[in-house]
């Protein structure tokens, strides 16, 4: 069983990515293999390459085994699906795990990239900023139209310049992205203005395309601005920031997905606590928040909201638990 939508991706790279490394790749995994272990391993690789990045000094040798982990996410996140659909395996569980999983990864990779190149400044928050707030968006647009479209500069695009600057800065060291230089200008100048040029268009075009129920379309872009503004205007720790960010999108666009996969209209709306969280981050900015006190409670919104996104999980998983395969790895979480 699958549920239907109907999918617009006008990617530039996927048909030469899908033609020439996905399928070679896909007939050469043992049948025995399914395709919701390729979605977990993919997990798997990007959470180590997260914590690499952030428990080494960058270095050559930190960028590379970090490039090569998110490699192996970006590919094994390329080629579950095709392997779910040539074992005819294909489920609402196996969507719900790949692209709710994507929602979480995004923290692990671009997170992970900017503590690997030693960037970790408010100028690369806007990244990740904009990377959540258009992953949730698409899951919005597609909870609201029963469509979901990919730009022609979308997440494998987003994917492949991350990839590229990781293996460059691994090759030339990992002070190269600040000595060039462009007109007074940066590496991470430009790399910071590239992507939000390429993800702008992410936010504003399922707004313009889908003309309707646009306050919680809206709602979701000021949670995520809300802990922007913590990180630009308070004193919390940059890396609480980050990850209070990168929360968002599995707590809002996740919880959208997960509502549209089992079918239910009730699931979608983001936890009481992410609501709370943001009007503390929003207080904070403003001033209006002791700021001796600051990083502990941005810590232990890190901690409750990190327990919320691992409960939603678990509610997923148990929901959609008749479509496990027997032995798979999946079914301890279910009762």
């Amino acid at each position: 069983m699958t549920v239907h939508y109907v999918l617009h991706d006008r990617s530039i790279l996927l048909p030469h990515v899908t033609r020439f490394i996905v399928q070679p790749l896909e007939r050469r995994i043992p049948r025995t293999v399914s395709a919701n272990a390729l979605t977990l391993s993919s997990l798997t690789c990007a959470a180590s390459g997260f914590a690499i990045a952030l428990l080494t000094t960058p270095s050559r040798l930190s960028l590379f085994v970090v490039a090569l982990l998110f490699t192996g996410y970006t590919l094994l996140d390329n080629l579950d699906g095709p392997h779910a659909r040539a074992l005819g395996t294909s489920s609402p569980l196996g969507e719900f795990l790949d692209h709710w999983l994507d929602s979480l990864n995004g923290l692990f990779v671009f997170v992970g990239t900017v503590y690997a190149l030693g960037v970790t400044d408010r100028r690369t928050l806007s990244i990740v900023a904009l990377m959540v707030a258009s992953v949730s968006l698409t899951f919005w647009e597609q909870r609201v139209t029963g469509r979901m479209y990919m730009g022609r500069v979308g997440t494998l695009e987003g994917l492949a310049m991350v990839l590229a600057l990781l293996f460059a800065t691994a090759t030339l060291g990992p002070d190269a992205i600040r000595t060039v230089t462009w007109r007074g200008y940066d590496g991470v100048d430009l790399f910071v203005v590239l992507a939000l040029f390429a993800g702008g268009a992410t936010i504003v075009g399922p707004m313009g395309r889908t003309g309707k129920r646009l306050g919680q379309a809206a709602g979701i872009v000021l949670l995520v601005a809300s802990f922007v503004a913590w990180g630009v205007c308070g004193q919390a720790p940059i890396l609480a920031i980050f990850i209070l960010v990168a929360l968002t999108g599995p707590l809002t666009g996740g919880r959208l997905l997960m509502g549209r996969v089992v079918k239910d209209e009730s699931i979608g709306r983001p936890p009481p606590l992410l609501v709370v969280a943001a009007c503390v981050a929003v207080s904070a900015a403003l001033g209006h928040f002791p700021v001796a006190a600051q990083p502990p409670v941005a810590w232990l919104l890190v901690t409750v909201l990190s327990g919320h996104v691992l409960a939603d999980f678990r509610r997923g998983v148990r929901l959609l638990g008749q479509y496990a395969r027997p032995g798979e790895l999946l079914r301890r979480l279910l009762p």
